[in-house]
């Protein structure tokens, strides 16, 4: 079946933007990291919900809150060593330092919060 010129144009279109936007992907591949874990109270071992998780280094800051279950996650983040710090009412404020992020990896880091005050 022979497509008219117009149908042949708007296929030719479609498989050039299809082309341009997998190379935008490739692009990106192997340049970003990512950091997910699990916020749990550190006497009883349950998970913290609605816990704010701030993911700071030197060239960048991303917040994260904690679900139901106490999950986190971040992505798009530039490989570089991160400050975790979490926040939640009943809890203290905690920063955990030295946390690396790999290009093209997630890594695993679960965060115990301690009972208390929120330090300032």
């Amino acid at each position: 079946m022979i497509l008219s010129l117009p149908v042949r144009r708007v296929v030719t279109l479609v498989t050039i933007l299809a082309a341009l936007g997998s190379q935008a992907s490739i692009v990106h591949a192997g340049t970003l990291g990512g950091i997910a874990g699990i916020v749990t109270d550190a006497k009883t071992g349950a998970p913290v919900a609605g816990a704010k998780v701030e993911i700071q280094s030197k060239s960048q800051k991303v917040t994260a809150t904690t679900s139901a279950n106490g999950h986190y996650v971040a992505l798009s983040l530039q490989p570089d060593d991160y400050t975790l710090t979490v926040e939640k009412d009943g809890y203290a404020t905690q920063s955990f330092s030295g946390y690396t992020v790999q290009a093209d990896q997630t890594q695993q880091y679960d965060l115990k919060i301690d009972p208390g005050s929120p330090s300032n």
